[in-house]
């Protein structure tokens, strides 16, 4: 406490209008004689109190203060907080916090913390001090595409080139590798990367999947220790699926959720099915798969029974 009046005193004889420190009620206040041009905003800046504060101590001042008055003005010890390797700015004419804290990039808030601002006024010439920042640079996060062995399930209103853009492929890929003529119907499962059996030259990797699933359906997968398998035999109506435009199938050990290629022996037009389930036992022994009616239609049979060779990967 000694210490602190020392300081002051030695401070209050270069300000003649600060006449001394007073404790009222355990609460210290620098008793401060207005002097001519001050009001209550200017002396609010210069003790760095808040002028509703100086209004609290001395309510008849409310309505104006006049040259000689005596106010108590709040009176609290501010250290400083320690700013490493900070940097010191000296306020130019026009300059606000917000144009200074833009200049060295720290935000309005540490600016005020780090040199005990209770309100934003600055005054010309004062000196601030800059907190340094270490900002975390994050690396931008590139925008995620869908997998590029990846099938997809064709939604109302879209098209062969809303499909290829999306997937980052040519609206002729998509035609070929999965028979497109001109109708897409909603439902139609296509692929959406070059499969292995594509008459196109694959460049890629054999351990790359062929199709991966992005609606939680297991694919048949082309990896280290996989073999492709072509099966042979007839192929049937689903009975009950007329009224659905899903591209299903039902076979005898094939796991559902596995989409695998279908190829009508006779008209040589393909279609890739979903499994969905396993062939009754009532089926014929020569039937190796059960197709609904929207793959037999693309399939263009015609009779009860056809010749199909499936291709799929186990």
């Amino acid at each position: 406490m000694v210490k602190l009046l020392f300081v002051f005193l030695s401070w209050s004889a270069s300000s003649s209008d600060s006449l001394r420190v007073e404790t009222i009620k355990g609460k210290q206040f620098i008793i401060h004689q207005v002097d001519a041009k001050e009001t209550l905003y200017s002396i609010s800046r210069r003790y760095g109190v808040p002028v509703t504060a100086i209004l609290e101590s001395n309510p008849s001042s409310e309505g104006g203060i006049s040259v000689g008055r005596l106010l108590k003005v709040p009176y609290t010890l501010k250290i400083k907080p320690e700013v490493k390797e900070g940097k010191r700015h000296v306020v130019a004419a026009k300059e606000t916090l917000f144009s200074i804290s833009r200049q060295y990039d720290v935000s309005v808030e540490d600016l005020k913390k780090a040199n005990g601002l209770a309100e934003n006024s600055l005054a010309l010439g004062q000196e601030l001090i800059i907190p340094s920042t270490s900002k975390v640079v994050t690396a931008p996060v590139p925008t995620q595409m869908k997998s590029a062995s990846s099938i997809h399930t064709v939604a109302p209103k879209e098209t062969t080139y809303s499909i290829a853009r999306q997937y980052g492929i040519t609206v002729q890929q998509l035609k070929e590798w999965n028979n497109l003529q001109d109708e897409l119907p909603v439902g139609k499962i296509l692929l959406v990367v070059q499969p292995k059996y594509s008459t196109q030259t694959i460049t890629e990797s054999a351990q790359r999947p062929i199709v991966t699933s992005t609606a939680g359906i297991k694919i048949s997968e082309n990896v280290i220790g996989t073999d492709e398998v072509k099966e042979s035999g007839m192929a049937e109506l689903m009975e009950g699926t007329e009224a659905n435009r899903k591209y299903l199938a039902l076979h005898r050990s094939i796991k559902p959720g596995t989409i695998l290629k279908v190829r009508n022996e006779t008209t040589n037009q393909e279609v890739f099915v979903r499994i969905t389930g396993v062939l009754p036992s009532t089926a014929s022994p020569d039937i190796v798969i059960r197709i609904s009616k929207s793959a037999y239609d693309r399939l263009g049979a015609t009779e009860a029974k056809f010749r199909i060779e499936l291709t799929y990967f186990k």
